[in-house]
Parts: structure tokens; sequence; C-alpha cells
């Protein structure tokens, strides 16, 4: 009984020292932007299907509005330091907040364009509206995000 008290004792400590460690290296403003990007991408894959494969959904507005939601809560994701840690950040989003900002302001524009297409039901300016966020945010990946 003493030999399994002291294995599960050890396990408990052990899984808690791992945790621990673990949550002290992640930086929250990375976890934070790391999950707005998730959204942004299933949201435009779900805006793919629709306009480009033929996969129908009847969500585009719904979509494109969840897009643009998701680029409002990006103006705190990226403090300083949290270059710091698993990031794809390239520390030029640092080194040159001007043109980040004016890169981020691109896109955020794209995604407003894009919502406003899509509640049009213009399919054609819809398709548009997608292919140009889908450049600001290439155009924003190939200056500040390492590969």
């Amino acid at each position: 009984m003493k030999k399994l008290a002291l294995l599960a004792a050890a396990a408990v400590a052990f899984s808690t020292a791992a945790v621990t460690a673990h949550a002290d290296e992640t930086n929250p403003a990375i976890v934070h932007r790391q999950a707005i990007y998730k959204i942004i991408a299933g949201h435009m894959q779900d805006l793919k299907a629709g306009l480009l494969l033929k996969g129908g959904s009847e969500n585009l507005a719904w979509n494109a509005d969840a897009i643009v939601d998701a680029f409002k809560h990006m103006g705190n994701a990226y403090p300083a330091g949290s270059d710091k840690g698993e990031t794809k950040a390239d520390p030029a989003i640092w080194s040159e907040p001007a043109k980040f900002q004016e890169a981020g302001k691109k896109a955020f524009g794209a995604a407003m364009a894009l919502a406003e297409a899509t509640k049009s039901g213009d399919q054609a300016k819809s398709i548009d509206a997608f292919k140009a966020l889908g450049g600001a945010c290439k155009a924003c990946h190939q200056d500040f995000r390492k590969d």
C-alpha cells in the first residue's frame, strides 16, 4: 500500500511540475493571437467552400462578419515581449511597427469589404473581395511571418 501511495504521489508531483513548466513557457499573447488566426482560417475555409468550390455555404455574410470581429481582437495580440516562445511572428513586427500596422489596416479593410460584398448577394463581388482579403493576408504573412 505504501508503494502505491508513493507512486501516486510521485505521479501527481511529476504531472503538476510538467503542467506548471509548460504554463510558464506559454506566453498568453501568443496563445491569444494563435486562437484568433485559427478562427479566421476556419471562416476563410467556409467562405472558400461557399464561393469558390461551390460547397454551398449559406452563411457567407456570417462568416465574413466573424472575420471582421476576429480582426477587432488583434489590437492587443502583439505586445512587447510576445516574440519570445513558440511563435511564427517575425521580429519585423516589433522592429517595423508602422509597416505592420499598415498591413493590418489593409487586411481589416479587406475583411470589411468582404463582409459588405457578401451581404450584397453579388457572387462576383464577393469572390473578388474574398481574393482581395486572401491577398492582404498573404502579403502580411510574407513580411511578418516566419516559415
